[in-house]
């Protein structure tokens, strides 16, 4: 039986509005600090961004960071699950599709995914399409033996447009008749309950898709680890609340559509690498939703190494980036709710900490080295230790947002781990935000799925800017012993602090590198084999 993902108790709904209320505090002290300052009630208020331009930079990240760590409170609090469905009518004579689309994937995770394909339940019966986009011979042939083996409906097509995107519309245009369908990616295997927990959904008229979490079983290495963390906060933390306002994303795999609505709005667009994101915006514009089904329905692998988990960052991060420059004025102006606007703006918004990030670090060393200042120079003895609640306060909410949601346990270093994978991941977010600026959009690129050596050459830029970071961090300290005051000590000493925990976060990214050799197979993973009965 397939686990479910448990709402928390009012314990933890306490600690969320401690965060909220403290933010909310951070906001308005930032605001009236910034704006209109007044040095003391005789005189005339004073405005931050012409007395310190360096806040022009700053502040805009701090507003970055303020209004999303709000926007996760909400989330939180408003995390309810939907009722249980209606039966679907004529269910033992509606037939469900399943595309698995693959292009130059390893044949054991394939296998492991149409095996348990075959095991899933419905009583009208299931179809298994395995849409190969394969281009060498050995890819192709490993494809047709399994398609064989599993009895599996083989789709190949004379070209690649559209990627993945394209396989799945080629799909339903010339081969599904099934009035539903489920995208699967090739490492993603369903439990035998998947359908009878998701398609009941469907009795609703204007549900477009249903929608499971994304659930990696995969955690031998620290990346690993990380990574599922990071992917629990999304699927166990948001998606309910994301939900029940109409909003939830299409996620491109592990969800179940009806087969008309996708047809009615003319399937996946090309543009964008995310174009699952793209499908969910047009249909909430049709007037349709999604359904979360919070159940550990499907099982699938985590990017084995740096190498893949940057090149799947980055596509996510161009990909929604590019939506959000696109679609930006329909989404604020179309027909969608203010909830579906709010969480829309947050969903392809997040992909920006990379940019705010980056400002948090380079603002502090201009500031050290130029003497411009920012509104902070204003800031109350006292009030300084808060400039510091953004980390701690977020390392806090990763780590109570997954407490007991699932058997799976969740330390104080696994939340550590992950504020360290997303620093750690600046230049691919930030390099990712100022392409979709441009309208430099990526194409679709396969997640490898198989483990490959990862240099240090991967982070040379995360281990430069620890060093700079490093440096500054000594210069500052140096400078704030040989100060003769306290107003030289406050303004140093907290950029010291400040430079040298960036300095450690950003040098852990050694952690995320590991070394494989060149020469070994590139074949299943040894846990696939171990945990799935699949011989390698």
């Amino acid at each position: 039986m397939s686990e479910e993902i448990r709402v928390q108790d009012w314990k933890f709904l306490l600690f969320y509005a401690v965060f909220g209320l403290t933010s909310v505090v951070l906001l308005f002290y930032y605001l009236s600090s910034t704006l209109l300052h007044f040095t003391s009630p005789q005189q005339f208020p004073i405005n931050s961004f012409k007395r310190f331009p360096l806040t022009i930079l700053i502040f805009p990240a701090e507003m970055f960071s303020l209004l999303f760590g709000l926007y996760f409170v909400y989330t939180l609090f408003t995390d309810k699950r939907s009722p249980p469905p209606s039966p679907l009518k004529n269910r033992s004579r509606t037939r469900i599709a399943i595309l698995v689309p693959v292009y130059h994937e390893p044949k054991e995770i394939v296998e492991r995914t149409l095996k348990a394909c075959c095991n899933v339940r419905w009583p009208g019966g299931v179809k298994v399409y395995l849409l190969d986009d394969s281009k060498e011979i050995a890819y192709k042939k490993n494809m047709s033996d399994l398609a064989r083996k599993y009895s599996c409906i083989l789709v190949n097509r004379k070209d690649r447009a559209g990627f993945k995107a394209g396989n799945v519309n080629n799909a339903i245009k010339n081969v599904v008749t099934e009035e539903f369908f489920v995208i699967l990616d090739s490492d993603q295997a369903p439990e035998p309950d998947f359908l009878e927990k998701t398609v009941d959904h469907f009795s609703d008229p204007g549900v477009a898709f249903v929608q499971t979490p994304q659930h990696f079983v995969n955690e031998d290495s620290l990346l690993e680890r990380a990574v599922k963390v990071g992917n629990n906060i999304f699927y166990h933390a948001q998606c309910a609340s994301k939900a029940c306002d109409g909003a939830l994303p299409f996620c491109g795999t592990n969800a179940v559509i009806r087969t008309e609505t996708f047809r009615k709005v003319n399937g996946f667009a090309y543009y964008t690498s995310t174009e699952d994101i793209e499908l969910g915006l047009r249909f909430n514009e049709a007037g349709y939703h999604g359904v979360y089904v919070p159940h550990l329905l499907i099982k699938g692998y985590a990017p084995p190494d740096f190498k893949a988990y940057s090149s799947q960052q980055y596509r996510w991060a161009n990909g929604n980036l590019a939506i959000l420059r696109e679609c930006w004025f329909k989404i604020l102006g179309g027909k969608f709710s203010m909830r579906q606007q709010i969480h829309t703006l947050f969903t392809l918004g997040w992909w920006m900490v990379g940019l705010s990030t980056l400002t948090y670090i380079i603002v502090p060393i201009i500031s050290l080295f130029t003497g411009m200042g920012t509104h902070h120079s204003w800031l109350p003895g006292s009030f300084i230790v808060f400039l510091y609640a953004n980390v701690v306060l977020g390392v806090g909410m990763i780590y109570m947002s997954l407490q007991g949601r699932t058997k799976d346990k969740v330390t104080v270093f696994d939340a550590l781990l992950q504020y360290s994978l997303i620093t750690n991941s600046i230049f691919i977010y930030a390099s990712a935000a100022v392409n979709a600026l441009f309208k430099r959009y990526i194409g679709f690129v396969r997640t490898s799925k198989t483990k490959s050596t990862s240099g240090i050459g991967l982070i040379k830029w995360n281990l430069l800017l620890s060093g700079v970071c490093f440096g500054s961090s000594v210069y500052a300290l140096y400078n704030a012993a040989i100060g003769s005051t306290i107003i030289h000590l406050r303004s140093f000493l907290p950029i010291s602090a400040w430079l040298m925990f960036y300095s450690v976060m950003l040098a852990s990214s050694i952690m995320f590198i590991e070394k494989v050799p060149t020469a070994a197979p590139m074949t299943v993973p040894a846990f696939v084999a171990r945990k799935t009965g699949v011989s390698a």
